[in-house]
């Protein structure tokens, strides 16, 4: 190992190695596993009935003598089991983040170890390295946990198996989902470092993540008109698409105001991105992977460079280590 990187493994290694035993962080990890297999347990049980009222009402027909291509297979899919999931991420998965965040750098200032690490021979960028690749890690691995139980139960209880393409999607919103869970690591972790109370840091990420994740959303979703009805006003009304837009048009400027709230939030482009990839909202139900990861680039790369903005900034600003070593 070179000796760049030989400080920055080691700080990762103690740092996971520390979270490990602290339980209250893997208690909301548990927290979380238990919340998002909850909300798929009862979606699959109702689609393993649906799948065995549709298989045994093929097998009648075949009995009586019917030819199995008059009637038409129903399309089944478990995907969009993932919903609940999803939700339970977009908020326990950023508290989460939160809290590893708060954990990795109060834990320096709490033991009065910050001081000391840095009359060692390692440089600032290496110590903040290892703590972001111990918060990364730690959070991948928790929401890879998620997933990974998610498919199983899925397989085992939804009656239907799942595709190579449903393990690719799924493995792709296991990355997204990572990033998304740093973003807010990042958003304590530097708070925790730079502001002089560890207590006002937490307070301040918590307003953040009530704005970004419950109220931006929240306002977006109930100002669109489109949304006062389950599945859409204009489908139940089955308006024509040439229609919609001249409809739309008559309120363009409130649909800017509109849209540009709920963009301002990562947790509405995470849920757009991971919505269509696993064909949760019902226009990408059914559609080829690859169209809709063009059309949902950008909301992905908004995750992406915010995660990427957070580093720079935690990386650009010098660490003073007689302020974090205070109470």
């Amino acid at each position: 190992m070179s000796d760049h990187k030989a400080p920055i493994s080691a700080i990762a290694r103690k740092d996971i190695s520390d979270a490990k035993r602290d339980r209250f962080i893997l208690t909301i990890t548990i927290f979380l596993v238990l919340a998002a297999l909850a909300s798929l347990l009862t979606g699959a049980i109702a689609m393993a009935t649906d799948v065995a009222t549709y298989n045994d009402a093929k097998a009648t027909l075949l009995a009586l003598g019917k030819n199995a291509d008059t009637f038409a297979k129903p399309e089944f899919y478990p995907l969009r089991l993932l919903r609940g999931a999803i939700e339970q991420i977009e908020i326990i998965g950023a508290v989460l983040g939160i809290l590893t965040g708060f954990r990795a750098a109060a834990s320096e200032r709490g033991r009065q170890t910050l001081a000391l690490i840095m009359t060692r021979p390692v440089k600032q960028w290496q110590f903040l390295a290892g703590k972001l690749g111990a918060g990364a890690a730690l959070l991948s691995a928790g929401l890879g946990v998620v997933f990974l139980l998610a498919a199983l139960l899925l397989a085992a209880t939804s009656g239907i198996g799942l595709s190579g393409n449903d393990l690719l999607r799924i493995l792709i919103v296991w990355i997204t989902s990572s990033f998304y869970a740093t973003s807010f690591f990042l958003l304590a972790f530097i708070s925790t470092l730079w502001m002089k109370r560890p207590a006002n840091a937490l307070l301040f990420s918590f307003i953040v993540w009530l704005l970004l994740v419950l109220v931006a959303p929240q306002i977006g979703d109930t100002l669109d008109p489109d949304n006062q009805v389950a599945g859409g006003v204009f489908k139940q009304l089955q308006v024509p698409k040439a229609e919609q837009n001249k409809i739309k048009a008559s309120y363009a400027t409130f649909e800017t105001v509109r849209n540009d709230i709920e963009v301002s939030s990562i947790t509405k482009h995470y849920e757009r991105f991971t919505f269509a990839v696993l064909g949760i909202k019902d226009t990408y139900t059914g559609q080829p992977l690859g169209p809709i990861l063009i059309e949902k680039s950008g909301d992905f790369f908004w995750i992406i460079f915010a995660t990427i903005g957070l580093t720079g900034l935690m990386f650009s600003r010098r660490l003073k280590s007689n302020r974090l070593t205070k109470e």
